[in-house]
């Protein structure tokens, strides 16, 4: 892990750990289709919320930071 040392390089790093929820939940989205077990579809589907969350939230904090609060 690289370290940070500037208000910029900590947004960007904001920035690249928001496209890997991207697309970690792009992958959970065709989970849903492959599998048809109950169980798993919606335990995914918690998944999925969960990273919806997670991308909001990095969402607002990188806006504050941009914005410098």
């Amino acid at each position: 892990m690289k370290t940070i040392n500037s208000r910029k390089e900590f947004i960007e790093s904001l920035k690249d750990i928001r496209a890997v929820e991207i697309l970690a939940r792009k992958g959970y989205e065709q989970d849903t289709i492959t599998f048809q077990n109950f169980e798993i579809t919606n335990t995914i589907a918690k998944i999925k919320m969960d990273e919806d969350a997670h991308i909001k939230l990095l969402d607002e904090l990188i806006r504050m930071l941009e914005k410098n609060f």
